[in-house]
C-alpha cells in the first residue's frame, strides 16, 4: 500500500511539473515588454490614466484622463522623498544623520527591509531602501525622523501639495498603503515629480540604482535589494523614478529619462501587470523623444520692417526685433509657426529716439500665441524745420509726395 501511495505521489509530482506555470503579474519578461511596446498606439493604451511631460518646461505632450482621481499606491513616496530632499537642502537633516526604527516603522506592513525595533541606519541608507526596495518601514522611519511622527509628516505632504498646485491630491499616509481617501491624478503626480527631479537631481543616484546591499552580508537580516523599476533595465536613458502597486491602484509607474536637452516624465496607472507598465511607459517616452524637439526664433537683431514718422526729416524709420524664444514643439508643427509684426501705433511723430520700443513680433500656431519679442527703432529721427514742414504741406495740398 505504501509503495502504491508513493508511486501515485511521484506520478502526480511529475504531472504537475509538466503543467505550464503562468508568470505572475509582478514578473518581468523583456520579450513580453517588447511585444507590448510594439503593439501599443498613442490612442489605444491599456493604462487607465497617463501623462507625458517635458520636465524642464512642464509642457504636457500627451495625456489620458489626466485629472482623474485615482489611488496611487507607492507613487505616494515621490512626495515623501521630495520632503526628505527639501529637508536636506534646508539643513534640517543630512545624508549621514542616523535614523532609528520606531515600533511603528518596525510594524508597518507591505514591502520592507524588515527594520528591527531600535535599529539604526543613515538617511542615505534609508533612501536607498525607499528608492530601490520601495520599503514602507524605511519611509515611515524617515518621516518620523524629519517631522516627529508620520501624522505630522503627512500634514506637511498635503501642505506641500497645495503649495505646488496639486489641487486633486490628498495623502493619508507617507507610503501609499491606504487606498480609501488617499488619491492623486497623473497631472498632480507629474507636478511633484518635476519639482523633485529639477530641484533635487541628486535623487537620481538613488532611483537609477539597480541593486544594493542593505546591512552587511554577514548580518542575519541581510537584504539584497533589486530595483522594482524594470524600465531601468529596458529603456536606454531611463533614470527612475518610482513603481507602485495595490489591488485598487493596479500596476503604476513614474518613469523618467533624458536624451539630449529633452527630459521626460511619463506616468502610467492601473496597468494589468508589470510588463504592461514598463512597455507602455517606454512607448510614451519614445513617442516624446521621436516627435518633439526644441526650436527657437531667429529674428533677434534683424530688421523686420519700417514705420512712418510724421514731421520727421525722413518719412519713416526701420525697425528691428530683439530677443529669442525657444519652444518645445511637435516636429511636424515647426514649419507652421506664423509671425506677425504689431506696432503700438500706426505712425510715430518726430523727434524719435534710436532704440525706442514700438511694438512686438508675435509667434503663433493655429491661432494660439506661442510668445512674443519686442520691436525697436533702428535709428533716431529729428523733427523737420518749420519751412520744410510748410513746403511739405503745400506739396501735399497739390497731391504731390514730397519724397518723390
Amino acid at each position: 500500500m505504501k509503495k502504491r501511495t508513493v508511486s501515485i505521489l511521484i506520478f502526480l509530482s511529475l504531472m504537475l511539473m509538466l503543467i505550464p506555470v503562468k508568470a505572475s503579474n509582478d514578473s518581468y519578461d523583456k520579450n513580453e515588454v517588447s511585444s507590448i511596446y510594439s503593439s501599443a498606439s498613442i490612442n489605444n493604451l491599456q493604462t487607465t490614466s497617463a501623462i507625458l511631460v517635458e520636465a524642464n518646461t512642464g509642457q504636457i505632450l500627451f495625456s489620458k484622463d489626466e485629472n482623474k482621481q485615482i489611488p496611487i499606491a507607492s507613487l505616494t513616496k515621490i512626495m515623501s522623498v521630495y520632503l526628505v530632499m527639501e529637508a536636506i537642502s534646508n539643513g534640517e537633516i543630512t545624508y549621514e544623520t542616523i535614523v532609528t526604527a520606531s515600533a511603528k516603522a518596525h510594524g508597518v506592513e507591505g514591502s520592507s527591509v524588515y527594520l528591527n525595533l531600535g535599529e539604526e541606519f543613515t538617511l542615505r541608507e534609508m533612501l536607498y531602501a525607499i528608492e530601490v526596495r520601495s520599503a514602507n518601514d524605511a519611509t515611515v522611519a524617515v518621516a518620523e525622523a524629519i517631522a516627529g511622527s508620520q501624522g505630522e509628516f503627512v500634514n506637511r505632504m498635503n501642505q506641500k501639495a497645495t503649495e505646488l498646485g496639486m489641487l486633486d491630491t490628498y495623502y493619508r499616509d507617507c507610503t501609499g498603503l491606504t487606498d480609501a481617501g488617499h488619491y492623486s491624478t497623473v497631472k498632480d503626480l507629474s507636478i511633484v515629480t518635476k519639482a523633485l527631479i529639477t530641484q533635487y537631481p541628486d535623487i537620481f543616484q538613488f532611483s537609477r540604482t539597480l541593486e544594493k546591499d542593505f546591512r552587511d552580508k554577514e548580518h542575519r537580516d541581510y537584504q539584497y535589494m533589486v530595483n522594482r523599476n524594470n524600465l531601468l533595465n529596458y529603456y536606454d536613458g531611463a533614470s527612475g523614478l518610482k513603481t507602485g502597486f495595490t489591488t485598487a491602484a493596479g500596476y503604476c509607474l513614474v518613469g523618467t529619462a533624458q536624451r539630449g536637452e529633452i527630459s521626460l516624465i511619463t506616468i502610467v496607472t492601473g496597468e494589468p501587470d508589470n510588463n504592461h507598465r514598463v512597455g507602455e511607459a517606454a512607448f510614451l517616452l519614445d513617442y516624446g523623444f521621436s516627435n518633439f524637439m526644441y526650436t527657437q526664433t531667429e529674428d533677434d537683431q534683424k530688421m523686420v520692417g519700417s514705420i512712418e514718422v510724421r514731421k520727421g526729416v525722413d518719412k519713416s524709420v526701420e525697425t528691428y526685433a530683439k530677443g529669442t524664444l525657444r519652444f518645445l514643439m511637435k516636429k511636424t508643427d515647426i514649419s507652421r509657426i506664423s509671425k506677425e509684426i504689431v506696432y503700438d501705433m500706426a505712425t510715430l511723430e518726430a523727434p524719435v529716439e534710436k532704440d525706442t520700443a514700438i511694438g512686438k513680433v508675435i509667434y503663433s500656431l493655429d491661432g494660439e500665441v506661442l510668445g512674443e519679442i519686442e520691436v525697436f527703432t533702428v535709428q533716431g529721427m529729428e523733427r523737420a524745420g518749420f519751412w520744410t514742414l510748410l513746403w511739405r504741406s503745400i506739396l501735399s495740398w497739390f497731391g504731390i509726395d514730397w519724397q518723390k
